[in-house]
């Protein structure tokens, strides 16, 4: 369980779900029924974070049969917040009434103020998304408001503030008043130094002050940009410490074996003479040079594996984040040249951009996972894309899909297939000058075939000897995942790529 805990608190869910379900096995074996519900509830949040809600709801139904069954009354509230929050996840309202309300009975009971604040909260959450009841919505942010006050938990207090902030920008439209309230919510959250709740801060306020209409909120956006970036960098430097590490312990134990091997080569030189001193010597320097060229080698391998890292971090900053931002300010540009209504749309499609650019830093650490992806979740998920990139366009998107075999791909591969056709759609888009863009995903027990078209401007491939970034990005990626691709362009007839995995 502690093993597992540390995983959990290193983002490693995946690896944290197998110790927990050692610790299951194990607790089960030993009739210990506390362990057991502790770690199926541990299990729940595992999978709650990897979006997988299917399995969370199985263990948090194991968990309340085993707590129940054992009478376990001071973990009741937890599973019964639990399940409470998975419903309102689904927008199920009666059934995440039930099971919440039923916690905050016992979280009253035990004087738990801080569940009591969150579990009024995402209840408060769920009416804004599924009602329009400004008396109950008012209510349930009241009370998440009074008990983060009786807590004095700043997260709790900055999380209900969250909540006043949704309200007043959402349903109210009073976007004087969320701006006040993103601003509590900001201060609080500095104070509690979470980042991703900074980050939602610094959204919100931009959100706030586009609506005003108010240029400030550029600065804002640069500022959520630029807190990103800072923590990306925290990331990789994180990642380089612990290559060093390793590099450090393996030296030491090598340095150890061969102050062992030293002491036995004095034992061996008062038994066996001259003659073998000088064999021995001999052989020493020649396992002192082995074991240098060995760490050299470890090295050179480690250093490698680091600038690997590093070179697919900036292609996928290139390939998504880098994509956009291009159109974020496509679409800035002559805004205010636009009518009332179209300059709305825009406005809220900037938003749309604005939150994806958050998705594509979770996308890169699932490229790191051990989930699959399936191609028709993989097929659905260019569809929207690309759909939302031409969205202001009058470029004519032509989907078609021939799914016979729905296999999976393995999640490095899904996503830098993904990228692939991103970086080729945004070639398209800012480049092509098409009227039509026919994208093409078939797929057999045999392979998948993606073709990507558009009848633009073209170009010479023949000419075309510097390829910028974005077109040796995609030949790498295709090359390095043993994908075919195949280019075809003419100057005026348009521009054909086929991708075959």
């Amino acid at each position: 369980m502690h093993q597992a805990g540390q995983l959990y608190k290193q983002n490693n869910y995946s690896s944290a779900q197998r110790f927990y379900l050692q610790a299951l096995k194990q607790a089960e074996t030993e009739n210990n029924s506390a362990v057991a519900a502790n770690a199926c509830l541990s299990l729940v949040r595992c999978y709650y974070l990897t979006n997988d809600h299917a399995m969370a709801f199985k263990w948090s139904y194991n968990a309340l049969h085993i707590i129940q069954k054992h009478h376990l009354d001071s973990l009741l509230s937890h599973a019964y917040y639990l399940l409470g929050a998975l419903y309102i996840e689904d927008r199920k309202v009666d059934s995440a009434e039930k099971y919440s309300f039923k916690a905050i009975d016992l979280m009253q009971k035990e004087n738990d103020f801080a569940r009591l604040s969150q579990t009024y909260s995402t209840l408060a959450e769920l009416h804004l998304n599924t009602s329009n009841n400004k008396a109950i919505i008012e209510s349930l942010i009241a009370n998440a408001e009074k008990y983060a006050a009786l807590s004095q938990n700043k997260a709790m207090m900055a999380f209900a503030v969250s909540k006043r902030y949704n309200y007043a920008f959402f349903l109210k439209k009073d976007y004087d008043e969320a701006l006040g309230y993103v601003n509590i919510a900001e201060r609080l959250n500095k104070e509690t130094g979470n980042t991703e709740a900074i980050l939602n801060s610094y959204r919100g306020k931009a959100e706030c002050l586009i609506m005003l209409r108010d240029t400030s909120a550029r600065t804002y956006m640069l500022q959520w940009f630029a807190f990103k970036d800072s923590v990306l960098q925290a990331e990789k430097a994180a990642s380089l410490s612990k290559y060093e590490t390793l590099y450090e312990t393996e030296k030491k134990e090598n340095d150890n074996k061969l102050l062992k091997q030293k002491i036995e080569l004095q034992r061996l030189l008062l038994v066996i003479g001259a003659v073998v001193v000088l064999m021995l010597t001999m052989l020493s320097l020649w396992i002192y040079s082995n074991n240098n060229l060995k760490k050299k080698q470890h090295q050179l391998l480690m250093l490698q594996n680091l600038q690997y890292d590093k070179e697919r971090i900036a292609r996928d900053l290139h390939d998504n984040v880098g994509g956009q931002l291009s159109y974020i300010i496509y679409s800035l540009d002559g805004i205010n040249d636009e009518n009332e209504t179209k300059r709305s749309e825009i406005i809220r499609s900037i938003d749309q951009s604005v939150r994806s650019v958050i998705s594509s830093l979770r996308e890169t650490i699932w490229a790191i996972s051990d989930a699959n992806i399936r191609v028709q979740d993989f097929s659905d998920k260019l569809k929207v894309f690309a759909r939302t990139l031409f969205k202001h366009s009058t470029t004519h998107i032509n989907f078609i899909e021939l799914i016979q075999s729905n296999r999976e791909l393995n999640a490095l591969m899904g996503l830098n297939l993904y990228r692939i056709c991103q970086e080729i759609l945004n070639n398209a888009f800012k480049y092509a000058n098409a009227t039509e863009v026919k994208i093409d995903v078939q797929c057999t027990e045999r392979e998948l075939l993606i073709t990507i078209s558009d009848n633009g401007v073209g170009f010479d491939i023949t000419q075309h000897n510097k390829e910028k970034y974005g077109l040796q990005n995609i030949r790498k990626r295709t090359a390095e995942f043993r994908m075919t691709l195949t280019l075809e362009s003419e100057i005026n007839k348009g521009t054909t790529y086929k991708i075959q995995v």
